[in-house]
């Protein structure tokens, strides 16, 4: 049985604690959070035998695994503190704010060979996997070019994705997503170019991303004030395929082949999906692996190299850096 904790007790804490539901051979024995009232009321509320008073208790618990679900700031300094310990670390996307912290993680899962993966969810997905494996299988002949976005409405102006310090803004929230899609399918890329729309926060409201891969194009789109349906266009030199809906949370597709003639995929998804990614770390934590072949350092090196590179071609930086 892999013993699990999770750090942090906001809404994603709470979407992966209800989630925890559908795993097997896992239990989720406790929860930190910089606030012990906000620990306790969680630990009460998915009925955790456990609340840890400071991390060093949670370290010291007898713990195989974490997740990390703190803002955006925090994920590397958690992680390289989990694994300098030997416990096992699934750390909510982005595993860091850019490139240089990202190495500071991986320089110590390498060190320490314990298990470290970035959360990327749609990756998981029973959907995905299929549609990996006909495009693997040649559906739509070579995958070249991805069209995707993530954009939403947000209107709390509070919140910390709207405050530069805690590396806010549309590219690191949502567009990791599309990122993720385009440099799984297509490779790192070589050269991207941005346009950014900074709000009076100081932080990217809105972002279009033109992008060169290692093998294709890219045109992908992110935003907190502006609504979208969410579809996703993988495009072949065979035929092409529409991820319909939200296609972070896929569930539904089109394939299209040169032909003409069309399949529709479908596959349903567990809970809010968030299982399916914690099943699969939980897997290779009881296989005794330390690398997910899914969730690659090289495909998370991408993702945020990607943003780096977007932030750079805008002009933006975070007051950190």
């Amino acid at each position: 049985m892999i013993r699990w904790a999770i750090i942090g007790s906001g809404g994603i804490a709470e979407r992966f604690a209800s989630d925890f539901q559908y795993l097997q051979g896992a239990q989720l024995a406790g929860v930190f959070s910089r606030r012990l009232a906000s620990a306790q009321n969680f630990a009460a509320r998915f009925q955790l035998a456990h609340s840890y008073a400071s991390l060093d208790e949670l370290l010291a618990a007898g713990i195989d695994a974490v997740y990390i679900a703190t803002p955006h700031m925090e994920h590397a300094s958690y992680a390289i503190a989990c694994l300098q310990a030997g416990l096992a670390v699934l750390s909510e996307k982005p595993a860091a704010p850019n490139l240089q912290q990202l190495e500071s993680v991986l320089a110590v899962a390498e060190r320490q060979q314990v298990l470290f993966m970035e959360a990327m969810k749609p990756a998981f997905y029973p959907l995905y996997r299929q549609i990996k494996a006909l495009l693997d299988d040649g559906a739509i002949g070579e995958v070249n070019f991805v069209d995707a976005g993530f954009s939403y409405l947000f209107h709390d102006r509070a919140h910390k994705v709207f405050d530069p310090a805690q590396a806010g803004g549309s590219l690191l929230d949502v567009a990791i997503y599309p990122v993720f899609l385009a440099c799984d399918l297509l490779g790192a890329p070589s050269q991207v170019k941005a346009l950014l729309d900074i709000g009076a926060s100081g932080v990217d409201e809105m972002a279009t991303l033109s992008c060169r891969h290692a093998r294709g194009m890219s045109s992908l789109f992110s935003g907190m004030r502006s609504a979208s349906d969410g579809r996703a266009l993988i495009g072949g030199s065979k035929g092409h395929l529409l991820i319909e809906g939200k296609w972070w949370n896929p569930s539904r597709a089109l394939l299209v082949r040169e032909s003409g003639a069309s399949e529709r995929l479908s596959a349903e998804y567990l809970g809010d999906g968030l299982c399916h990614e914690a099943q699969h770390f939980t897997n290779l934590l009881r296989d005794k692996k330390i690398r997910s072949e899914i969730m690659s350092f090289e495909l998370s090196r991408a993702m945020i190299a990607t943003l780096d590179m977007a932030r750079a071609d805008a002009g933006l930086r975070f007051p950190f850096e």
